[in-house]
C-alpha cells in the first residue's frame, strides 16, 4: 500500500498506533498496571499465608498466634480487594480514552482539509471508527492485567523455587510452552479477525447505501434484489465472525487444556515430594495453592493473546484509512477556463432523468424565487443532491450562470450555492454555534426564520445545547435553526428542500413570507409541496409524469389536477 511522504508517528505501524492510543492516558495505564500487580501479589500470598498458618497449627502453635495469622490473612484480602477496585477503574479509563483517541485520528483523516475521495464508503468508515476503535480500547483495558499476570508468575515462580525447586521449574517450563503455542494460534486469530471486521464493514456500507437509496430502489422496483444483496453480505459477515470466534475458542481451549495438564503434573510431583519427605505438610499446601493460583494468570495471558490479535487486526484497518492517498480531485475548472466567481445565480437543469420516464428541464432566473413540485418524492430528494454536488446526473446537464456545475471549484461553488436539506443535521453544541456555522446571523435572519421565537422558549437561549443531531430540540425548532443557518450565509443561490414540514401552518406562513422578503433580488429554489411557500414564488414548475409545466401557484391550481393532488398531500 503506497503511503504519504509524511507519516504521523502514530501511524508508522500497527504497534505504534496501539501504543500511542494507549498512552493517551499514560498515568492511568501505569496506575492500572501497578494496582493490578499488587492485587495479584496479594492473591498469590493467600495460599502462602494459609499454608504457614496450617503448618504452625500442626506444630502446636498457640491460639493467639493463630489469631495473628488470621489477622494477616484479613489484611491481605482487604489489600488485594482495594487494589483490584481501583485498578479496574483506571483500566476502564485507559480503554475509553484509547478508543476515543483512535476514533479522533480517523475522524481527522476523513474530514481533514485534503480531498478525501477514495477513503471508502461511509458505512465502512463508521465500522472502523466504532468496532475497530473499540477493539483497540479493549486491548488497553486488558493490558494492565497481563502485566500483573507476568508479575505474579514471576513472584509465584520465586516462591515455588524457594519452597521446592522442581515445582518452580515446572512453572517456568509450562509458561514458556504456553506462550509459544498461543503465539502461533494468535497469528491465525489476527488474520480471521481482520477478515471479520472487513466483512462487517462491507455489510455496514451496503446497509448505509440501501437506507439512503431505498425510495429510489422501490421506485424502480429493484428493492427485493437490494435486500437479497444485503442478506448475502450479512451472511458473509456472520460466517467471518464465526470463524474468528472458533479460533478464539480454540485459543481458550488450548489454554484450559494446558492449565489442566500443568496442574495435574504439579499435584503429582508435589504429592511424590511429600511422600518421600522432601516437603512438609504446610509446604505442600502452600505449593499446591500457589500452583493452583497460577492458573488465573495463565488464563489472563491467553485472553491477552486474543485481545492483542484482534487489536492488531483492527489497528491495521485503521492504518489503511490513515495512510490512504486520496484519489485526485476533479479539475477545479474547465480546461483553459478561468475560475468562476460568485455570480448572479441563474440555474439551468436540462434533461435530468427522474424516477419515471419524464425528464426535468428547469430554469431558475437570477434574483427570483422559484418553486419546484415533484410528483415523485424521490425526485424531490435527488434535485438538491445534484445542486450540492453530492451526486452527479446520470444524463443531462446542470449549469450555474451558464457554466457546467462540474467545472466550478468547490470553494467557488460553496460560496455561491447553499443547499439546506429537509433533514438538515445540527451539530453537537449550542443553538448559537449551529446558527453561526456559515456566517454570523443578523437579526433579520433570525426574524425571517422565526429563530428569535425559538431563542425565547429554549431554556438557555442561544447557549442551549442541541444534543446529538439536535435531539434536545423539537422537530420544528430544528428546522428553523437549520433554515436560519442557511439564510445567514446570504449566498447568491439558496436551495431549500421542504424546510418547514415540522412547523405549524401559521408559523410556516410567516417563515415563507419572511424568507421571500429577505431573499428579494436573490436566487432561491424551493423544492416543496407547501402552498405557503409556492404562493410566494415568482414561478412554479410542476415535474410530473408527462414532463414539466411552468406557471404561478394560482394558475397551476386552476389548470392542473395533478398539481392540486401534489400540493394537497
Amino acid at each position: 500500500m503506497p503511503v504519504p511522504e509524511r507519516v504521523p508517528p502514530y501511524a508508522v505501524s500497527t504497534r505504534a498506533l496501539i501504543w500511542h492510543a494507549l498512552t493517551a492516558r499514560r498515568r492511568d495505564l501505569v496506575l492500572a498496571m501497578v494496582l493490578a500487580s499488587t492485587h495479584q501479589l496479594g492473591e498469590s500470598l493467600v495460599p502462602v499465608i494459609v499454608g504457614a498458618a496450617l503448618g504452625h497449627a500442626v506444630a502446636g502453635g498457640s491460639w493467639l498466634s493463630m489469631l495473628g495469622w488470621l489477622a494477616v490473612l484479613a489484611a491481605d484480602f482487604a489489600f488485594l480487594s482495594m487494589s483490584f477496585r481501583f485498578a479496574a477503574r483506571a483500566a476502564v479509563r485507559v480503554e475509553q480514552y484509547a478508543e476515543h483517541q483512535a476514533r479522533m485520528w480517523l475522524t481527522e483523516r476523513v474530514i481533514g482539509p485534503v480531498a478525501q475521495r477514495g477513503l471508502g464508503p461511509p458505512g465502512d468508515l463508521l465500522s472502523r471508527a466504532s468496532s475497530d476503535a473499540a477493539r483497540i480500547g479493549q486491548f488497553g483495558e486488558q493490558l494492565p492485567f497481563f502485566v500483573a499476570a507476568g508479575a505474579v508468575l514471576t513472584t509465584s515462580t520465586m516462591i515455588l523455587l524457594w519452597i521446592s525447586p522442581p515445582l518452580g521449574a515446572v512453572i517456568l517450563l509450562g509458561t514458556a510452552v504456553q506462550l509459544l503455542g498461543q503465539h502461533r494460534t494468535a497469528a491465525a486469530l489476527e488474520r480471521r479477525s481482520e477478515a471479520e471486521q472487513a466483512a462487517q464493514g462491507d455489510a455496514a456500507a451496503l446497509a448505509e447505501d440501501l437506507v439512503r437509496g431505498l425510495r429510489v430502489l422501490r421506485g424502480i422496483g429493484v428493492h427485493h434484489h437490494a435486500v437479497e444483496s444485503y442478506r448475502r453480505a450479512s451472511r458473509d459477515a456472520a460466517t467471518a465472525a464465526l470463524r474468528a470466534a472458533a479460533t478464539d475458542g480454540t485459543l481458550a481451549a488450548l489454554g484450559a487444556l494446558f492449565g489442566g495438564l500443568y496442574l495435574t503434573v504439579v499435584v503429582g510431583l508435589g504429592g511424590w515430594l511429600a511422600l518421600t519427605g522432601h516437603l512438609g505438610l504446610g509446604e505442600l499446601v502452600a505449593a499446591l495453592g500457589v500452583a493452583r493460583f497460577v492458573l488465573g494468570p495463565m488464563e489472563a495471558i491467553a485472553a491477552l493473546s486474543a485481545a492483542w490479535a484482534r487489536g492488531r487486526a483492527s489497528a491495521s484497518r485503521l492504518r489503511e484509512v490513515l495512510l490512504a492517498i486520496p484519489e485526485p480531485a476533479e479539475p477545479a475548472f474547465v480546461e483553459g477556463g478561468s475560475p468562476p466567481l460568485p455570480g448572479p445565480g441563474a440555474l439551468d437543469l436540462v434533461d435530468i432523468p427522474g424516477a419515471g420516464e419524464s425528464t426535468l428541464t428547469l430554469t431558475v432566473p437570477a434574483g427570483q424565487m422559484t418553486g419546484l413540485v415533484c410528483v415523485e418524492p424521490s425526485d424531490a430528494v435527488a434535485v438538491p443532491l445534484l445542486l450540492a454536488r453530492e451526486e452527479e446526473p446520470a444524463a443531462g446537464s446542470v449549469r450555474l450562470d451558464e457554466t457546467e456545475l462540474a467545472a466550478w471549484s468547490l470553494d467557488a461553488l460553496r460560496a455561491t450555492v447553499v443547499v439546506s436539506f429537509h433533514d438538515a443535521t445540527l451539530l453537537p453544541g449550542s443553538v448559537a454555534e449551529n446558527l453561526g456555522l456559515l456566517a454570523p446571523p443578523t437579526s433579520a435572519v433570525l426574524q425571517a426564520a422565526t429563530v428569535d421565537q425559538v431563542l425565547e422558549v429554549v431554556p438557555e437561549g442561544g447557549a442551549t445545547l442541541v444534543g446529538d443531531r439536535g435531539e434536545r430540540l423539537s422537530g420544528g425548532q430544528r428546522q428553523r435553526v437549520a433554515l436560519g443557518r442557511a439564510l445567514a450565509a446570504d449566498a447568491p443561490v439558496l436551495v431549500l428542500h421542504d424546510p418547514t414540514t415540522a412547523v405549524d401552518a401559521v408559523t410556516e406562513d410567516a417563515i415563507a413570507e419572511g424568507v421571500r422578503r429577505l431573499r428579494a433580488a436573490r436566487t432561491t429554489l424551493v423544492v416543496t409541496t407547501s402552498p405557503a411557500w409556492l404562493s410566494r414564488c415568482d414561478q412554479v414548475v410542476l415535474w410530473g409524469h408527462d414532463g414539466c409545466v411552468r406557471g404561478t401557484h394560482a394558475q397551476l391550481l386552476a389548470d392542473r389536477a395533478d398539481y392540486r393532488s401534489a400540493v394537497a398531500r
